[in-house]
Parts: C-alpha cells; sequence; structure tokens
C-alpha cells in the first residue's frame, strides 16, 4: 500500500520509500533467522512459525524488486509521478456530496 501512496504523492521518491521498505523487511528476515537458529532446535513449532514469516518476508521483498523494475520502465515510458490535482469543487459541489454521504 505505501509503494502504491507514494507513487502518487508529489514529491515523493517512490524508489527510496522501496529502498527503506525492503531494508526494514530484510533486517526483520536476519532477526528471524536469529531467532530460528536460537530456538527452532528446541521448539518445532516456533521453527515452522519461523519459516512461515520468512517465507512470508521474502515474498514481499521479492515483490517489491518487481514494483521497483515496473515503475522504472514506467517513468522511461512517461509515466508521470503523480496524477493532476483534481479541479477543485465549489460549495454547491461539496455540500451536494456531503448530503449523498449521510
Amino acid at each position: 500500500m505505501k509503494v502504491l501512496v507514494a507513487a502518487r504523492v508529489p514529491g515523493t521518491d517512490v524508489h527510496e520509500v522501496i529502498r527503506a521498505h525492503r531494508g526494514y523487511l530484510v533486517q526483520l528476515m536476519q532477526e528471524w533467522n536469529r531467532l530460528k537458529e536460537e530456538e527452532a532446535e528446541f521448539d518445532l513449532a516456533f521453527a515452522l512459525v519461523a519459516d512461515a514469516e520468512l517465507f512470508r518476508l521474502e515474498s514481499v521483498v521479492r515483490w517489491l524488486e518487481v514494483a521497483e523494475e515496473r515503475l522504472r520502465s514506467a517513468e522511461a515510458d512517461g509515466w508521470p509521478d503523480a496524477p493532476p490535482a483534481p479541479a477543485p469543487m465549489t460549495v454547491l459541489q461539496r455540500r451536494r456530496r456531503m448530503a449523498a454521504r449521510r
């Protein structure tokens, strides 16, 4: 979700967001590996949970790599960093929208 939002917020470096998130995930993976080495030998359930979490984290890292490549390709094709700002609504339009939500 944060990658999608970062790709649409003007002035946000989506590639930096991806790098920071990837770094955080790798750090988590290292922590899970450390815990697994310490505890998995004695606790089968914990070993299975640790493996599941490591696979989940690895899949997110892989998705980030694919997302970054897709964004780079889109940027090379002229994809804008952010959508154009919506036209301002008139007071009447805002009131109608608020009334529709009730």
